[in-house]
C-alpha cells in the first residue's frame, strides 16, 4: 500500500522507519532523546484520599542523543532531472542559471534534511552523497586533501560559512555529476543500480552502525542487471533505504529494467514516498530522521493508560520541543500506589517511550466516633469518652469543644478537664442542650470532625436568710440579707420576700456574680406578733430555693401601782418594765396627807417567741386624802400580741360602793373627781390604762393599778 502524502503550502510529513527499539532508555529507535520528569508529587508522598494531581514536564530531541547514524544522500542526476518545477524549490540551487528544475528540488531536498541533521543533539554522526545517472558516483564530501566519502554533519572543511556537505550537493548538474569537491560525471540516463552501488560504498565508510540513506529518482531504471546484488549488500552492511518517486513521472511500484523503488525501500527495512508535487519534496525528506513527541499517558499501579491532555504546550510537538503537563489520578483508596508517566514519541527510527515513575501513599483519615448522647447537670463534671482510630498514622492530635444547641442561655461556656484527651470531663455553666465535637487531625487529611449531644438538666440554687434584728418594737425598719449559690455560673437570679405580716410580697435586690450573689431587703414592721419571713431565690430556669428567719414584733410594756403628781409627786412605785421582765412587790406606802397604800404590786413580762407582752398591776387597798377616798382590790392590766392591744382594770368598791370593770367618774364634793376604769391613749399612740385616777380640786392627781404599752 502507498503511503498517502497530503499536499499542501505547509506539508510536513514524517517517514517512519520500521526499526526495533535499541536506545538505552530516554532514546527513540532512532537515536533521538526523549524524557519525561514528575515535579509532583515528589516520590514517597504522604497523600490524602482522592485523585492526586501529577506534573511534570517532557521532551524530545532537546537531550543528549544517540550518535550511532550515518546518513547518506543519493541524488538523481539524468538528463531528466532538468524538468521543470512550476512552483520551484527556492531557487536555482545548484547555479547552474536553471532554476526549478527537479534535480534543484533534490538538492533542496537534501539541504533541509542535512540542516536537521546538523542540530546539537542530532542522532547523525557522519553524512556522505552519491550521484547517479548512466552511472553512479560518490561523492568527494570535503575540501580536504583525498577522496572523503563521509564527514560529520556540520563540517566547514574550507570555513566559508557553508557547510562541506551541502556545498558539495550544490554542485550536482543534470545529465553528468558533481563538480565538489572532486568532480564527479554520472551520465545521462537512470541507473538504479548504480546510485546504490555509489550510495552504499558512501554509507559504508561511516563508522555508525545504523546507516540510513535517501534515494531520489524522477523516472525508471534503465541501466542493465537488477538492484538484487546491491540491495543483499545494503542489506549485509545494515543500510535501511528510504526512497522517494519525484515528479508525475515516477512513481513507487514502476518496475523498471533493474527494479522499483518501493522494492529498494521494501528489502531494506525502509519506505517508498511518492512526491508528485516536486515542490514539496524539500518538506517531505527531512521526516526520515524527524522527531516528534506525540502523546502522554498515565498508568496507576500497571493498570491501563490514561491519556494525558492537559498539556502545555499542545501535542504533537515536533523536536526538540518542550512541554508541561497536569493530570489527575482516579480517586485512590489507602495504601501505596504507583504513578508511571510515559512520553510516546517517534523520529526515524519509529515509535518509542520513556517512562519515570513517583510512589505516593495515601493515608486515610482518622475515623471519629465522640460516643454519646451524654446527659447530667449544669455546673458539674460530666463524664464523656471518644474513641479516634487511626492505623496508619502519623501521630495525630485530638480536640473536644462544646458549643449550644438548644435551651442554653446567651453567654454560657464548657469547659473540659483535659480538652485533648478522647476520654476526659466536661463542665457547663447553663443547661440545656449542647453539640459536643470531638475533632482529630492527623497533619495530612483534613480535620475530621463528629458530633454528639450532650443534655444538662438545671440545678437549683441555695440560700440562707438573716436579718439584722429579729426582735424589735413595732415600727421597727429590719435589714434582711440572703447570701446565695449556683452551680451554674451563668444562671441569673431574681428574690421576693414574703414578710408573713400581711403586706405583699416584695422583690429584694440581687447583686451577683458568677455562681454567687446576695439578695437584700428591707421591711418596716407594724404588725405585732412572730412573722416567718422567706425569701425565695429563683434563677433564670425557674428552680429556686428558700430561706426563713423569724422576727417577732413587740411592744414594751410597764406597770405600777401608785405615782402622783402636783403638790406632791410620788414616782411610780413599784415600777416594772419589760423588757427585760420584771415582777416587784412593796407591802405598804404612806404619803401624809395624801395616801396610805399597802399591797402594792407590779410585773411586766415579754414572750420573745411570740411577741406577747403583759404589764399588770394591783393595790389591796387604798386610803386618800385623809380617809375622804377609801378603795380596795385595785387592778389593772395591759396586753399586747398578734391578736392586737388590750387594756382592762378592775376596782373592787370604793368608799364601801361596789365598782367592778366598767369606766366610771364618781365625784367627791368638795374634795376630788374620781376616773374608775379608764383606758387612753398617750401621745405616741401609747395604750394607758389606769384602774383608779384621782384629780383633786387643787390639781393634785393619784393613780393606783396603772400599765402602758408602747
Amino acid at each position: 500500500m502507498r503511503p498517502m502524502i497530503t499536499v499542501g503550502t505547509a506539508l510536513v510529513t514524517t517517514v517512519a522507519l520500521a526499526i526495533p527499539a535499541h536506545a538505552a532508555a530516554g532514546n527513540l529507535p532512532g537515536g533521538t532523546s526523549i524524557g519525561v520528569t514528575i515535579t509532583s508529587p515528589a516520590d514517597n508522598s504522604v497523600v490524602v484520599p482522592g485523585p492526586v494531581t501529577v506534573t511534570g514536564k517532557a521532551s524530545i530531541g532537546t537531550g543528549v542523543a544517540v550518535v550511532d547514524t550515518a546518513l547518506t544522500y543519493v541524488l538523481d542526476v539524468s538528463g531528466s532531472t532538468q524538468g521543470s518545477v512550476a512552483a520551484g524549490c527556492g531557487g536555482d540551487q545548484n547555479g547552474d542559471g536553471n532554476p526549478a528544475t527537479i534535480l534543484d528540488c533534490e538538492i533542496a531536498a537534501a539541504k533541509a534534511l542535512h540542516a536537521k541533521a546538523a542540530v546539537p543533539n542530532t542522532v547523525v554522526g557522519n553524512t556522505g552523497a552519491a550521484v547517479f545517472g548512466e552511472n553512479g558516483q560518490t561523492v568527494d564530501v570535503s575540501p580536504a586533501a583525498g577522496d572523503q566519502k563521509v564527514v560529520a554533519p556540520g563540517a566547514d572543511g574550507n570555513g566559508n560559512g557553508t557547510k562541506d556537505v551541502p556545498e558539495a550537493l550544490a554542485s550536482a548538474f543534470f545529465g553528468g555529476g558533481v563538480n565538489l569537491f572532486t568532480p564527479r560525471n554520472a551520465g545521462n540516463t537512470t541507473n538504479f543500480v548504480g546510485g546504490l552501488n555509489a550510495g552504499i560504498s558512501s554509507a559504508t565508510a561511516a563508522p555508525q552502525p545504523r546507516k540510513l540513506m535517501v534515494f531520489f529518482s524522477d523516472g525508471e531504471s534503465n541501466g542493465p542487471g537488477t538492484v538484487d546484488a546491491a540491495l543483499q549488500q545494503a542489506a549485509n552492511a545494515g543500510i535501511k533505504i528510504f526512497t522517494f518517486a519525484v515528479s508525475n513521472a515516477a512513481a513507487c511500484d514502476n518496475p523498471g529494467l533493474q527494479g522499483s523503488l518501493r522494492k529498494i525501500a521494501q528489502t531494506t527495512g525502509g519506505t517508498c514516498t511518492e512526491v508528485p508535487d516536486v515542490s514539496q519534496l524539500p518538506d517531505v525528506v527531512p521526516g526520515v530522521i524527524a522527531s516528534k513527541l506525540t502523546q502522554l499517558t498515565l498508568k496507576v499501579n500497571n493498570g491501563a493508560d490514561i491519556p494525558i491532555t492537559s498539556i502545555t504546550p499542545g501535542l504533537p510537538q515536533d523536536g526538540p520541543a518542550e512541554v508541561g503537563y497536569t493530570v489527575d489520578t482516579p480517586p485512590l483508596a489507602a495504601g501505596t500506589h504507583e504513578l508511571c508517566v510515559t512520553a510516546h514519541g517517534t523520529d526515524g527510527g519509529g515509535n518509542g517511550s520513556v517512562t519515570e515513575c513517583t510512589t505516593v501513599k495515601v493515608n486515610a483519615p482518622p475515623v471519629v466516633k465522640p460516643g454519646g448522647p451524654y446527659a447530667g447537670q449544669e455546673g458539674t463534671d460530666v463524664g464523656i469518652a471518644g474513641q479516634v482510630t487511626d492505623p496508619d498514622g502519623p501521630a495525630l492530635t485530638t480536640t473536644w469543644t462544646a458549643t449550644p444547641k438548644s435551651g442554653v442561655d446567651a453567654g454560657a461556656t464548657c469547659s473540659f478537664a483535659n480538652a485533648a484527651a478522647q476520654t476526659t470531663t466536661v463542665k457547663c455553666t447553663d443547661d440545656g442542650v449542647w453539640t459536643l465535637t470531638l475533632t482529630a487531625n492527623d497533619g495530612v487529611n483534613p480535620p475530621v470532625a463528629a458530633t454528639t449531644d450532650l443534655t444538662l438538666t438545671n440545678v437549683a440554687p441555695k440560700t440562707t436568710l438573716s436579718a439584722d434584728k429579729t426582735l424589735v418594737t413595732r415600727g421597727t425598719t429590719v435589714n434582711f440579707t440572703a447570701p446565695f449559690t449556683d452551680i451554674a455560673t451563668n444562671d441569673k437570679h431574681t428574690c421576693t420576700l414574703n414578710y408573713d405580716d400581711g403586706t405583699p410580697v416584695a422583690n429584694g435586690t440581687v447583686a451577683q456574680g458568677a455562681g454567687s450573689g446576695t439578695c437584700t431587703a428591707a421591711h418596716k414592721f407594724t404588725q405585732l406578733g412572730a412573722h416567718n419571713v422567706l425569701v425565695t431565690v429563683t434563677d433564670d430556669d425557674g428552680d429556686s430555693a428558700t430561706a426563713v428567719v423569724k422576727v417577732v414584733v413587740y411592744l414594751r410594756g410597764e406597770a405600777w401601782a401608785l405615782s402622783a403628781s402636783g403638790l406632791i409627786n410620788v414616782a411610780k412605785t413599784p415600777h416594772a418594765q419589760c423588757p427585760p421582765n420584771e415582777n416587784k412587790t412593796v407591802a405598804t406606802v404612806n404619803v401624809l396627807g395624801l395616801a396610805s397604800v399597802n399591797a402594792l404590786h407590779a410585773d411586766c413580762t415579754l414572750n420573745p417567741d411570740t411577741g406577747r407582752t403583759v404589764a399588770s398591776a394591783r393595790v389591796e387597798g387604798a386610803t386618800l386624802l385623809g380617809g375622804a377616798i377609801k378603795l380596795n382590790a385595785i387592778e389593772a392590766s395591759c396586753v399586747s400580741d398578734a391578736n392586737g392591744i388590750t387594756g382592762s382594770s378592775k376596782v373592787g368598791t370604793l368608799n364601801g360602793q361596789p365598782i367592778g370593770t366598767g369606766p366610771a367618774t364618781i365625784g367627791i364634793p368638795g374634795v376630788a373627781t374620781v376616773h374608775l376604769n379608764e383606758t387612753a391613749t398617750g401621745p405616741n399612740g401609747q395604750l394607758i390604762q389606769n384602774a383608779v385616777r384621782v384629780r383633786t380640786l387643787l390639781g393634785q392627781e393619784i393613780i393606783l393599778s396603772a400599765c402602758r404599752l408602747g
